[in-house]
């Protein structure tokens, strides 16, 4: 039998959470991790969880337990907030068309320039990439499914953040890897 250290195998200690807009294939022995952001999370806001299975039981008269019993998978969940209104972000989370430049507002005898965003359903899709705080263990999750909110909560202690929520979908390949650096 292997005991509760022989069984240690902690992933945890996050200091990056990153995106890679292609889907990283997990299936081969060498996968490609190239991402594209590294993305300023807020504390306490990732997560990456499987809901519980909805377990379907099958009873009959005269029996007290199940007769069969079946299940289906939960759903899958990613979530995290970012806070910037960077337009690289607002462009990933909303989409390229979304995002206009805005080069000379007029406003109080001033001039301002910067981004609109016109919030619209946009899928984002790609590879979270999670790094411990070494960079010596990395969680991926391919084929990630997110879409973003604009969030403004809080405003006097909180900046206004994306919020990304979604989950992955699976296939025939991974979507979830472990890799430990040698």
């Amino acid at each position: 039998m292997k005991s509760k250290t022989d069984l240690k195998d902690i992933f945890g200690d996050l200091s990056s959470v990153m995106f890679q807009k292609a889907a990283i294939d997990l299936a081969g022995a060498t996968p490609a991790i190239a991402p594209d952001y590294d993305l300023p999370v807020e504390v306490d806001t990732l997560t990456v969880q499987q809901g519980d299975p909805n377990v379907n039981h099958y009873k009959i008269i005269g029996l007290a337990g199940d007769w069969f019993t079946t299940s289906e998978v939960g759903d899958p969940n990613i979530e995290f907030t970012v806070p910037t209104k960077n337009t690289d972000v607002l462009k990933l989370a909303f989409g390229d068309d979304a995002v206009k430049d805005v080069t000379g507002a007029t406003f109080n005898a001033g001039t301002y320039k910067g981004s609109a965003i016109n919030p619209q359903k946009h899928r984002v899709t790609g590879s979270v990439v999670l790094a411990d705080a070494n960079k010596e263990n990395l969680m991926i999750i391919s084929n990630a499914v997110l879409y973003a909110t604009p969030v403004m909560a809080d405003a006097s202690t909180k900046p206004f953040c994306v919020k990304f929520t979604g989950g992955w979908e699976v296939g025939d390949k991974p979507v979830i890897a472990f890799l430990k650096k040698q």
